[in-house]
């Protein structure tokens, strides 16, 4: 994967740099129905329009349900009634025209690191014409699932960094993805040019499908158990450090993972009651061995593995800053109990 790193970097800075914003899903379409139910439990409010929650503590609930106060967690002095809010009042949001220029200047820093190493590497002699290629053969097309988690965290982590900056969620959502696709869209016109790889109508293809998936999760709330993960191998790092190796396609000590969480299907009496432990997945991965686009890839073989999942998102931490700091962490699959069912079953007490 070409372009992990600046994943990774997105990642760290991401993660350090997410505050706290009030979710944008307030809509005037949400009718007065509480109205109706004087008495109504914080349960209710959290079931029924969690997104509304989200970026708010609650203050007061008086027992006619007529002065359900929230209050901001980032402003303490703040007060909005909850009536009032699922009305269709809506946080105003306003770009903070210095963290907007911070990140337009750690991006331009990245995207210019990144295109000099490749220059060095993958673009080295580029030809002069432009050309079509399937290069996944060399990967087994371990690439595409690496196309699709990249573009994914892109838009996510992106995403992140514009509501810091102020932008508003929806539209930060927004430019996070056509942030994602840009950037994978330059990738593959360089490698139109590049002497040994060409433009890849199938990475093209997962690119966007991997960016544009968050929408898919915001339309249908299902899609939010189901995720896309990536790991690495202490191996990975162990061969950049003795090895002049490159570490962007080092598949062989990579595993790409599709995790489920089981509380999908499970029915709500078990939720309700907190039967199954809801941070708990299950996740699929997919890995290569033998392989190299250097080397070759005669003896290559594809490896498929079952494994627990820790779902990140649903372990304790509320506050806004936390949610965005799971959501981020949430790409990681972290070591945890596995099998390797193809091309041969092996037990693993801990797969990284």
């Amino acid at each position: 994967m070409k372009n992990l790193s600046i994943a990774l970097f997105i990642l760290i800075f991401s993660a350090a740099s997410s505050v706290s914003f009030e979710n944008d899903n307030v809509s005037s379409e949400i009718k007065l129905k509480l109205k109706e139910k004087p008495e109504i439990s914080l349960k209710q409010v959290t079931r029924e329009q969690p997104d509304l929650i989200s970026g708010f503590s609650i203050s007061k609930i008086d027992k006619q349900g007529k002065a359900f106060v929230l209050k901001e967690q980032n402003d303490p002095k703040s007060k909005i009634n909850y009536f009032d809010a699922i009305a269709g009042s809506k946080k105003k949001y306003k770009v903070d025209a210095v963290k907007m220029a911070i990140l337009g200047a750690v991006g331009a820093g990245v995207f210019t690191g990144m295109h000099i190493y490749y220059s060095n590497t993958w673009w080295k002699d580029q030809v002069t014409y432009f050309k079509y290629a399937e290069d996944g053969y060399y990967a087994r097309n371990i690439d595409k699932a690496s196309h699709v988690f990249t573009a994914n965290f892109f838009t996510v982590a992106s995403a992140t960094a514009y509501e810091w900056a102020g932008v508003n969620p929806n539209k930060a959502l927004l430019y996070g993805a056509f942030t994602s696709i840009a950037y994978e869209t330059y990738i593959e016109i360089n490698d139109g040019f590049a002497p040994i790889w060409g433009f890849d109508w199938g990475d093209m293809g997962a690119n966007i499908a991997g960016a544009l998936y968050p929408f898919l999760q915001k339309l249908y709330s299902p899609l939010e158990h189901i995720n896309f993960k990536w790991s690495f191998r202490p191996e990975w790092i162990k061969k950049k450090a003795t090895e002049d190796a490159d570490l962007l396609d080092d598949y062989t000590n990579m595993t790409f993972w599709l995790s489920v969480n089981p509380m999908i299907v499970l029915p709500e009496t078990v939720t309700k009651a907190k039967f199954y432990p809801n941070f708990l997945a299950l996740a699929l991965g997919m890995s290569i061995k033998n392989a190299s686009h250097t080397k070759g890839n005669q003896n290559a073989e594809v490896e498929w593995f079952l494994s627990l999942d820790w779902d990140v998102t649903k372990l304790p931490g509320k506050s806004d800053f936390m949610q965005k700091l799971k959501k981020i962490l949430n790409f990681y699959h972290f070591p945890a109990p596995a099998v390797r069912v193809s091309p041969s079953g092996i037990w693993y007490g801990l797969y990284f």
